[in-house]
């Protein structure tokens, strides 16, 4: 589809597309995968493969140190978790990075433990979500390089008194380990922001506005400017291995870029979600300009 719509048009935006690696994925599955990583157009390519370690915390799903409040969430998504490893170290192998679906603090041990286990070198690593992280395990994404993905505006499905689903679930404990963003910048890790789309509104300034001010069960935990703007930028670059070709203004870099009215490293969380759009480019293109 994406071939064809280029054989005619520009896309507005750069789209780098995951595969997902599902469990009961063979031999076959894994050929496929890899050789997916060698299609791409003008402005969208194949980069890496997504996999699921778990699943939502209020759906009982995410896999948890020990079950929520309903007996739940104490399984993973792979029911044989060694399969995931060996999925992982397969692609990781020739070159293929993974980003891997992560919620509960067991299934981001699970993956840290798989990574480690891989050794140095080998392509970069991330993991989406990190909803609940215990304390000793913060570290390690930064020891490790692994990457952070997170999506500040999920914390506004969340209250500050842990009386929403999510936080009743987890329990008081598990509950103010929300989002550990801050934690993370300040330990060192490359933390990507995000939106979840159609989770949560994909809108940047949204983005930026709540990881200034996260809501509900991650109050207090804010970022800097300077941390929001790198999450969405150089540092969302080094979380799919492109800072060499983007997430800076630079010369011979991609030039895909959104100049916003106000200055996202001084504005207040609220004014910034709103502040006027003045111009977008992708690949040196003007795909929009404010009159």
């Amino acid at each position: 589809m994406l071939t064809a719509v280029e054989d005619k048009h520009d896309l507005p935006v750069r789209l780098r597309l995951a595969p997902w690696c599902m469990p009961g994925d063979g031999p076959d599955e894994f050929a496929g995968l890899i050789g997916m990583q060698q299609k791409h157009g003008r402005t969208w390519r194949v980069g890496g493969v997504k996999l699921f370690m778990d699943g939502t915390v209020e759906g009982g799903t995410a896999w948890l140190e020990h079950a929520d409040c309903h007996g739940e969430g104490t399984e993973a998504f792979w029911l044989d978790p060694a399969d995931y490893r060996h999925a992982v170290r397969t692609l990781h192998q020739v070159g293929v990075p993974t980003a891997t679906h992560a919620i509960g603090d067991a299934a981001v041990r699970h993956v840290l433990d798989t990574i480690e286990g891989l050794g140095a070198g080998g392509p970069r690593h991330r993991v989406e979500h990190i909803e609940t992280l215990a304390d000793d395990q913060v570290g390690r994404f930064a020891g490790l390089g692994v990457a952070a993905s997170m999506q500040p505006p999920h914390t506004a499905y969340t209250r500050a008194d842990h009386t929403d689903e999510w936080s009743r679930r987890l329990g008081d404990e598990r509950a103010a380990r929300a989002w550990r963003c801050r934690d993370l910048r300040e330990a060192g890790a490359i933390l990507a922001l995000g939106s979840d789309w159609p989770i949560a509104p994909y809108d940047a300034r949204q983005i930026l506005a709540a990881a200034l001010e996260p809501r509900g069960a991650a109050s207090g935990g804010g970022l800097s400017g300077l941390m929001a703007l790198e999450g969405c930028t150089s540092h969302a670059a080094l979380a799919s291995s492109t800072e060499s070709v983007s997430g800076r203004i630079a010369p011979g870099f991609l030039a895909d870029l959104t100049a916003l009215a106000l200055d996202p490293v001084t504005t207040a969380a609220d004014e910034l979600a709103e502040s006027p759009v003045t111009l977008t480019m992708t690949g040196g293109r003007v795909v929009f300009e404010r009159p």
